[in-house]
């Protein structure tokens, strides 16, 4: 592969025309071009990775040994992540093994990589084990670093730990960033801290930095959480005064918090100022909204809001319809139930299992065994199995009409 073929693969994948860039390699390598460039190749490899195409990515790697080119650290780096993000972590940890083999050294990049996949799953001792390691190997710890092992103790509730990787962060040297504060915010709020929360949401100036909205955020998803709805409204105006424009989130935070409250009043006026700010609101907005009157039985003003949706260009997804099923099954409008699920299928969307059942049953009381049977196919052709509970309710129906039952679930 020639320096003009190398320029050109390289720049085919930052323009994102991955075909055209694997053709260019191809016509490269098959010419036998004597200069060869790794960098190209690892391009084309983060490129697949990129675009989910894993399979491909592995066949450029694979490719690299024939054409007389050695994968460095960034190329097995852009491997590992790529299997990482698609949930493919046994083999991009077979990658880090094989590039450990190979006497290729990580980088900043790859440690980093490895200690986020450890602590997504929650496995501290994996993470902590690489996090430890880096110094030993030559390779400075970053505040990426100690952000990604700061997030994955938060978001386990590890609290303490994490709050002793800051102290550990700053002796040293390194500067805590707006990010590492908003993670302990965030994840003392959760626990339901709020003292602690608020202790780090002031160390933020202290350190140099401006709250933004995810502190806020952060802050009044905590005060929420521990039903101080008062300090929350207050964390909300402190948050405008200071000339920070609440987001989505903010919004659909407090519009959550006064629905479960059971002040819908307040929640639609709150949903009102968010359409005032010039915010658009997301499916999960309404999501939060619908679910709090099918909770109360209001299944007409319910229905009203969910059709709204449509004429505001939000399109449904599974959970909202799934809460609406909820509310006609709860309510014993079995007819109604049975609709929303065909509806959902048209639209390409699976029920969950919850929805299913619960229509399933309230078909079987109101004695229309045909149609809960054609919903017990459709169940299983979607890829669930009906319970006992399904089963028994479908049984139960038919004796009651005294129809024969032993051909359904054999």
């Amino acid at each position: 592969m020639s320096a003009t073929t190398a320029e050109a693969v390289r720049r085919l994948c930052a323009a994102g025309e991955l075909r055209s860039a694997l053709a260019q390699l191809a016509r490269g390598a098959k010419a036998g071009d004597g200069a060869l460039d790794v960098a190209a190749c690892t391009a084309l490899v983060h490129a697949c990775c990129r675009t989910g195409d894993l399979a491909e990515a592995r066949r450029v790697f694979g490719a690299m040994p024939r054409l007389g080119l050695a994968p460095n650290e960034v190329t097995f780096t852009a491997l590992i992540h790529g299997h990482f993000v698609r949930g493919r972590r046994e083999e991009g940890f077979a990658f880090f093994e094989e590039m450990r083999r190979g006497g290729v050294e990580p980088n900043i990049y790859t440690y980093n990589v490895l200690i986020g996949e450890w602590c997504r799953t929650g496995e501290f001792e994996g993470a902590r084990r690489l996090f430890d390691e880096m110094p030993a190997k030559g390779v400075a710890r970053n505040a990426v670093s100690y952000n990604t092992l700061i997030a994955g103790l938060c978001r386990h509730g590890k609290m303490k730990d994490a709050a002793r990787l800051l102290e550990t962060m700053r002796k040293e040297g390194i500067r805590p960033s707006i990010v590492t504060f908003n993670l302990l915010v965030d994840g003392y709020g959760k626990a339901g801290q709020m003292s602690n929360a608020l202790h780090f949401s002031n160390q933020i100036r202290a350190a140099g930095h401006q709250p933004n909205a995810l502190t806020y955020n952060a802050l009044i998803a905590g005060f929420c959480r521990a039903r101080d709805i008062a300090r929350a409204n207050r964390a909300f105006s402190d948050m405008k005064e200071r000339g920070l424009a609440p987001t989505n989130g903010t919004y659909t935070i407090l519009i959550d918090a006064l629905a479960r409250g059971g002040d819908m009043d307040k929640a639609f006026e709150m949903f009102a100022d968010m359409g005032k700010a010039g915010l658009e609101v997301d499916v999960r907005t309404y999501g939060v909204l619908v679910h709090a009157l099918c909770m109360e039985g209001k299944m007409k003003d319910a229905r009203k809001l969910f059709q709204s949706m449509e004429e505001k260009g939000v399109k449904a997804n599974s959970v909202i319809y799934d809460i609406m099923i909820f509310g006609y099954g709860r309510e014993g409008n079995s007819y109604k139930a049975m609709k929303l699920i065909t509806e959902m299928r048209k639209n390409g969307l699976v029920p969950n299992f919850a929805s299913y059942g619960l229509t399933i049953r309230s078909l079987c009381n109101d004695g229309k065994c045909p149609e809960a049977e054609a919903l017990i196919k459709d169940m299983v052709r979607a890829g669930l199995q009906p319970n006992e509970s399904v089963s028994q309710a479908l049984l139960n129906a038919k004796a009651r009409q005294g129809s024969s039952t032993s051909n359904f679930f054999t």
